[in-house]
């Protein structure tokens, strides 16, 4: 059985099996990368993903000045 994130594309949400590129917190509308140590402190139940930079951007989200993720960010 596989397990699906909700992550954040569009302006919509969808399910997927892999995280997205980027995690939020949802309460400070900050974004940064998937290994970034300051999102992964985050409780999940204040966490959200995003398909792609734009996306997070689009939706209010601030970039993390810990990660500092880019639009250019390869995993």
């Amino acid at each position: 059985m596989f397990k699906f994130y909700k992550v954040i594309k569009g302006g919509e949400v969808i399910e997927i099996q892999n995280p997205g590129r980027y995690a939020g917190w949802r309460l400070g509308k900050i974004f940064g990368r998937l290994d970034c140590k300051s999102g992964m402190r985050m409780k999940k139940e204040n966490r959200v993903f995003f398909a792609s930079w734009q996306d997070a951007i689009d939706a209010g989200y601030r970039p993390c000045k810990k990660c500092n993720p880019t639009p250019k960010d390869i995993y």
